[in-house]
């Protein structure tokens, strides 16, 4: 079995075909599919989409790429979604300084106040980075706890920054159908993850891997991603898919 730890599966063009999307996934051998927020309105949403789906499970939080419009107050609503019995992350959250670092202060603000709600829950964090991830590993290692536990998602860093997280016992790191691609750099950083800090993902729609990219991603196509992990790691497909499979029990579906 597989779960598809990170698919944004709100979009209307996805939404409109759910049932086709979610049977492709299920004949991939996906069991269940974390979906993540970005910010109230798609928290909104996922609520919806997993009250109307068993296979789907949500995760609610606001993307630093949504800071900009996103008040204090709006905390509250976050730990009035994370009530939901099907609510299984703090996510998507992080830093992002690609796209605008205008609001680089509000983003450090709101990732740290996610955090401690997440340790105060007793969730994991999805946390997404973008030319950021020393510094929010540096946050998390600063808020470590016995209680905070997550997952970096699509994995960008550095060796350097590899070897920080591997320190922290109850975070994983996620790679995405980019590592599929030819020109693809990192292949040592894989290698060096060891098994039991694995999980799976596709980031649905986007990072579709080959022989797809740059057609819309979906979770069904995330088998392609983990066979070539597999083969950079030089480890048995069915057995790699077995180990990330506890892995993501263990994370997001373990009380």
């Amino acid at each position: 079995m597989i779960i598809d730890t990170h698919a944004h599966l709100y979009y209307d063009d996805i939404v409109s075909e759910m049932d086709k999307v979610l049977e492709r996934a299920a004949e991939s051998g996906i069991s269940r599919i974390i979906v993540p927020a970005v910010d109230i309105q798609t928290s909104v949403k996922i609520i919806s989409l997993c009250d109307k789906y068993e296979m789907l499970y949500g995760a609610v939080g606001f993307h630093p790429g949504d800071i900009k419009d996103t008040e204090s107050g709006d905390i509250k609503l976050l730990e009035e979604f994370l009530q939901h019995p099907k609510v299984v992350a703090v996510g998507e959250i992080g830093l992002d300084y690609y796209w605008d670092v205008s609001y680089k202060d509000k983003q450090i603000y709101f990732f740290k106040e996610q955090i401690e709600i997440a340790k105060d829950k007793n969730l994991p964090v999805i946390v997404h980075t973008r030319n950021s991830t020393k510094e929010a590993v540096e946050i998390i290692t600063e808020k470590y706890d016995g209680n905070l536990k997550g997952q970096f998602h699509c994995f960008s860093g550095t060796s350097e920054d590899l070897d920080e997280i591997l320190k922290l016992e109850n975070f994983f790191v996620s790679f995405c159908g980019n590592v599929t691609f030819k020109k693809y750099k990192d292949i040592n950083i894989i290698e060096n993850v060891p098994v039991n800090k694995l999980l799976s993902e596709t980031d649905t729609p986007y990072l579709s891997p080959e022989p797809f990219r740059g057609k819309r991603n979906e979770p069904a196509y995330i088998k392609y991603t983990l066979k070539k992990i597999s083969e950079i790691k030089n480890i048995e497909c069915g057995k790699l898919e077995t180990a990330i499979y506890r892995n993501v029990m263990n994370l997001f579906f373990t009380i």
